[in-house]
């Protein structure tokens, strides 16, 4: 009975890992293909009044919305410490799940379901320490911002 889960379980790692490498490669290239892109537009661009024109175009608009938009989410940590913190939770309530399984199928039979259930609880304590110094970092590298209006 031990035995049927090894199968699965790599093959799901060994789909996990060609996902994880063919989006990254795709990522890639997409950013490549839009620096590309910027960088002959910007290429075109030989004085302030045809900036001041390209900017007051709806492409020109949509155009300079994009690198605002690129420049704010690489300055912005928040999304990094939320997606950590809800992997975490994730996995910690996986490893519980898996730990209670255990002990309410199996009793003292295999311990497979186990020994997953304390890994996933120690990826999401990882997953939430991670949250925590990204947090702490974030903030004595200046990059959270306290609202100024309060």
């Amino acid at each position: 009975m031990e035995g049927i889960g090894v199968p699965f379980i790599v093959f799901f790692t060994i789909g996990w890992i060609a996902w994880v490498v063919f989006s990254s490669i795709r990522r890639y290239k997409i950013a490549r293909l839009q620096s590309d892109v910027q960088m002959r537009l910007l290429d075109k661009i030989d004085s302030s009044q045809s900036v001041l024109a390209y900017a007051e175009t709806e492409a020109g608009r949509h155009f300079l919305n994009s690198l605002a938009v690129e420049q704010a989410e690489r300055a912005t940590p928040h999304k990094n410490i939320l997606s950590g913190v809800r992997a975490g939770i994730m996995m910690i309530a996986l490893g519980v799940a898996l730990v209670s399984l255990h002990s309410v199928v199996y009793g003292d039979g295999p311990q497979a379901c186990r020994f997953f259930g304390t890994l996933a609880i120690a990826l999401g304590i990882g997953f939430e320490l991670a949250a925590i110094a990204t947090y702490f970092l974030s903030q004595s590298f200046g990059l959270l911002k306290r609202d100024e209006r309060a």
